[in-house]
């Protein structure tokens, strides 16, 4: 009995006849080949102007004479006038229609809303054999560009061309590159007699990551060719979940976009990357590691056993894996799907016991892998209720009777808070007329603003660099006869030397130093007290026994009192000059913001990329919730804007991007990204990205040192060069979002209000700034220069 022969159908959806035609005449002729007719089609003229075709046609006819004839399909075409109609043939279930492997789609005369429009018309049953072929969008010149950065590569994307024998050619190959990849290639044949489903690993480390997170994890890619199996499973267990799968420009940016992640929305994350580029994810693995970011990190390599591997990491030479060891990373290498239990329980288990990226790397065997394996069962710490001791306690009631009884000032330093810590300390600190400043390292892990209201008790940033006028006189004034020695409470911190401006010794000598740190370790040998507590069982303690002394309460408030009075800007701050002070600038700005936080309830996420101008933002533009330094850890230069993509993508507020010429020039190029990803984000959502570039020619805090401390003009080795722009402000919209590029030489509040508070928008503005190294809160060198003194009467 003879076997039926296999259909296979072609799409097309178009209202041009024209097409139709072309591919019908396509069709016809590879029919033909099909059937073993190996004549020329006898309308094709024998002129140069179908060349290609005709040789393309001479090809396909010698490929498939090459091939078993009862393996040979059938084609059929079917054409539509719309995607709907399209739809609703597929949908009424006609098995005639199936399946259909090739889809033309004509956006000329109707454009689709979907971001990948085939997926209606290709996902059917019984299933079909998809290949890179299997789709051809057609579109008009002028918005190619769009659809190819939206389909990506597994679309083909064409402006018809206006020779029939040159559109007939491209069908004619699209047709036979896709049999030869679904049906013909043995390679390829192999791979799809393999089971359905995901890799092994990917389901595995899916699965421990959900039993710890939730939906509380992404999965960030950079595809190599070891990895793209195991990127490509992970994607399809977590469509259609809240999970995020995530790319980026480089694998740096994958580690920052996870240490955003797990700083500002508590997000885990895993990581896929090949070996051969773990170096590129620079210091921010450390910084990962120093933050107590939870995640699993992928790593294609090769076994030993290679003679000095592509890109692999364990040769004669040199061994990769200690390299992750020696930065107190835990890892693990599995050679073959058998090592997979082992490793990944234990991997797991140390993710457990100690919070940072965890390596696991793989060989392209486990990597590919669908082998079943035993249940990995992973001994999980114990979550017993926190049982204080009496030494604990002891040194707790101490804390307590410096804050309700010394007639000093009190000051508490905030790390990374989580919101009920936040609320909590805002209580407290405002019952105890306690001074709170955030940090650096940590923006508006404190507030200046809650809910459009100033919070009295904030003063300002607290750091090496950066602090304001009223932190700075709140330490550096003299006390009286009557008053005690100022408490400095550092809460989750380390006080490290980012913490404050001051050296170990006068830390020491000048102040009292308490410290909320869970983690003995990290308490400090200048620390006089030290609570190995908590945050959450220091709070909970002082709140049922805070009653501070009326007349301590009374002299604590008036000193805040005082303090919130002082003039945010020197004289020298207010001088208007063009191009314009970071100074003048960034008062200017700060006073916007708070405007616009009390008039018209602006909430913003901040962004703050190391160099001089981020420091002017962190200390004179108020914060209303926290931010994102890259002044953390390493104080990574262009992590701020590396970060972009990842939190417009994710953030449900504003966004405020503060960026200077140093970190941009060191950076990728991120704004097709993150326009991207605002309008799938907050933009997308009705919010607002504004990047202020921050440009004037020098890297400002290296000439900011040479300034202060020799007779030296940094001349070519603090050199930027700057972007030229056009000064006429450009603007364009992109799926209902505006992109907005203006150049600001003159400050202009009314300019900058509007752009700020625009919905579905994100500004790029590039802020011309002359470079000094005055005030600013640089080092307390400069805040003792003449202009920094007080005025009369202040």
């Amino acid at each position: 009995m003879q076997q039926e022969r296999r259909t296979i159908g072609i799409f097309l959806v178009s209202q041009d006849k024209q097409l139709a035609l072309d591919l019908d005449m396509v069709l016809e002729s590879v029919n033909g080949l099909l059937n073993g007719n190996t004549d020329t089609p006898f309308d094709v003229p024998s002129d140069e102007e179908c060349f290609p075709y005709c040789q393309l046609f001479a090809q396909a006819c010698r490929y498939l004479r090459s091939q078993r004839q009862d393996k040979l399909p059938a084609l059929f075409s079917r054409c539509f006038n719309s995607l709907a109609t399209a739809r609703q043939a597929l949908s009424a279930g006609d098995r005639t229609l199936s399946p259909v492997e090739c889809v033309l789609l004509d956006t000329r005369h109707e454009e689709p809303l979907d971001d990948d429009p085939f997926l209606p018309l290709t996902l059917q049953t019984p299933p079909t054999r998809p290949s890179p072929c299997s789709a051809m969008l057609l579109c008009e010149e002028k918005v190619l560009g769009k659809w190819m950065c939206r389909l990506g590569g597994n679309r083909l994307v064409r402006v018809p061309h206006s020779n029939p024998w040159q559109r007939r050619a491209d069908i004619l190959r699209l047709i036979l590159d896709h049999l030869e990849h679904a049906h013909f290639s043995r390679m390829l044949a192999r791979a799809n007699q393999k089971a359905d489903g995901q890799v092994t690993l990917a389901q595995q480390i899916h699965q421990l990551m959900s039993e710890r997170w939730g939906n509380q994890w992404d999965f960030h890619f950079y595809t190599g060719s070891m990895v793209a199996g195991f990127i490509d499973s992970m994607k399809t267990l977590l469509q259609g979940t809240e999970n995020r799968c995530l790319t980026g420009n480089n694998e740096h940016s994958l580690a920052v976009s996870a240490l955003a992640g797990w700083q500002l929305y508590g997000r885990a994350y895993v990581i896929a990357m090949t070996s051969g580029m773990i170096d590129e994810a620079r210091g921010t693995l450390a910084n990962l590691k120093r933050a107590a970011a939870p995640g699993i990190i992928v790593c294609a390599d090769s076994p030993e056993t290679v003679w000095y591997p592509f890109q692999g990491t364990l040769d004669a030479d040199g061994n990769g894996h200690a390299v992750i060891a020696a930065r107190g990373l835990w890892h693990g290498f599995m050679r073959t799907p058998d090592d997979m239990p082992t490793c990944l329980a234990s991997a797991f288990q140390a993710l457990d016991e100690r919070p940072a990226p965890t390596f696991v790397l793989a060989t392209q065997n486990v990597l590919e892998s669908q082998a079943k394996i035993p249940a990995i069962v992973v001994q999980r710490p114990s979550s017993q209720a926190t049982t204080l001791s009496s030494a604990q306690c002891e040194r707790l009631d101490h804390a307590v009777a410096a804050i309700n009884h010394d007639n000093a000032r009190v000051l508490w330093h905030c790390g990374r808070l989580t919101p009920d810590e936040r609320s909590q300390v805002l209580r407290l600190a405002e019952k105890a007329g306690i001074a709170l400043v955030d940090s650096i390292i940590h923006p508006g892990s404190v507030p200046a603003f809650r809910e459009g209201v100033p919070v009295p008790n904030y003063l300002g940033p607290l750091s090496m660099y950066g602090f304001n006028r009223a932190v700075y006189e709140f330490l550096e004034a003299q006390n009286t006869s009557e008053e005690g020695t100022p408490w400095l409470f550092f809460l989750k911190g380390k006080v490290e030397q980012s913490a404050t401006p001051y050296s170990e010794g006068k830390l020491k000598r000048n102040f009292r130093i308490g410290q909320v740190n869970c983690n003995k370790a990290h308490l400090s040998p200048f620390t006089l007290l030290g609570l190995d507590v908590r945050l959450t069982d220091f709070l909970n303690y002082l709140e049922p026994r805070l009653l501070v002394d009326d007349a301590v309460l009374h002299r604590r408030r008036a000193n805040l009192e005082q303090l919130q009075k002082l003039p945010a800007a020197q004289p020298s701050d207010l001088i208007e000059t063009m191009p314009m002070t970071p100074n003048y600038f960034f008062h200017q700005l700060g006073c916007l913001v708070v405007d616009l936080i009390e008039s018209q309830g602006y909430r913003y996420t901040g962004v703050y990329d190391v160099g001089r101008c981020g420091l002017s933002a962190l200390r004179n533009v108020a914060r209303t919730d926290p931010g994102f330094s890259g002044w953390y850890g390493r104080a990574l230069m262009g992590d701020g804007l590396m970060s972009l993509p990842y939190i417009a993508l994710k953030n449900e507020r504003n966004v405020l991007a503060f960026i200077g010429d140093g970190a941009r020039a060191i950076a990728p190029n991120v704004e097709q990204r993150l326009v991207g990803s605002s309008i799938r984000g907050v933009a997308g959502r009705g919010g607002n990205v504004t990047v202020f570039y921050l440009s004037n020619g020098v890297l400002s805090m290296i000439q900011t040192y040479l300034d202060k401390r020799y007779t030296l003009n940094g001349c070519s080795q603090v050199n930027v060069p700057l972007t030229q722009w056009k000064e006429e402000p450009v603007e364009h919209a992109e799926d209902d979002v505006t992109v907005h590029r203006r150049v600001i030489r003159r400050f202009c509040p009314e300019l900058l209000g509007e752009a700020l508070m625009a919905p579905r928008r994100v500004n790029f503005f590039d802020v011309w700034l002359g470079h000094n190294s005055e005030g600013d809160g640089l080092s307390l060198i400069s805040e003792g220069s003449w202009s920094r003194l007080r005025t009369h009467g202040e």
